[in-house]
């Protein structure tokens, strides 16, 4: 089967209008095992309108939308961590550690469109400072954990279910921009998750 899409996907930054497209997405380009493995739990169409309500899309949190044509076809969300143990070394005006969430159509899968949203999410990450970024999946979605480990990610540990993979900024990238600090007011909000659908980026 090709591995790449004809026209080709364009990629771009979602902003917070488009809620109802990515809305839209979840519940008419994946399907219930897809959504299963993107959020790690059943989604009904009130769960999905709830986690797209409360995404956000500043203070460290970004959204990418592939689209073939005017259709979005995938979703990606890029959320830096302002202190974990996952991520110890952050600190408030230093962030270096992010969480990632990506989403492809059903009807799209093996066709290069999640490389290239990976891809271009992880560009947008070195460019903009971070020096790891992290993403969670279940064991059993092996398309997933194949596709991350093709672009450097490397596993990390395994619990309840989940790998947990990290990529390194790789040494010879760029002189990088670095990431504008979170606001005091999302200072508090350590859970900015791109994969969970039950907690939210303040």
């Amino acid at each position: 089967m090709s591995e790449n899409v004809s026209p080709p996907i364009s990629i771009r930054t979602l902003a917070a209008g488009e809620r109802e497209a990515i809305e839209r997405f979840f519940l008419e380009e994946m399907d219930d095992i897809s959504l299963y493995w993107r959020f790690f739990r059943t989604m009904t169409p009130m769960t999905v309108h709830a986690y797209v309500a409360q995404m956000r899309f500043d203070n460290g949190c970004v959204v990418f939308g592939a689209f073939y044509g005017e259709r979005l076809v995938g979703v990606a969300e890029l959320s830096a961590i302002p202190g974990s143990e996952m991520c110890a070394e952050n600190r408030p005006g230093s962030l270096s550690c992010a969480e990632l969430g990506i989403a492809v159509s059903n009807q799209l899968h093996h066709k290069g469109v999640g490389r290239a949203l990976l891809d271009y999410l992880l560009r947008h990450g070195w460019s903009r400072g971070l020096k790891r970024i992290q993403l969670s999946s279940l064991h059993d979605n092996r398309p997933m954990l194949k596709l991350a480990e093709r672009l450097g990610f490397k596993p990390l540990r395994e619990e309840s279910g989940e790998v947990i993979m990290q990529a390194l900024r790789p040494a010879d990238w760029p002189q990088a921009m670095p990431l504008q600090p979170l606001s005091a007011a999302a200072d508090s909000a350590v859970t900015c998750t791109a994969r969970a659908a039950n907690v939210r980026c303040r």
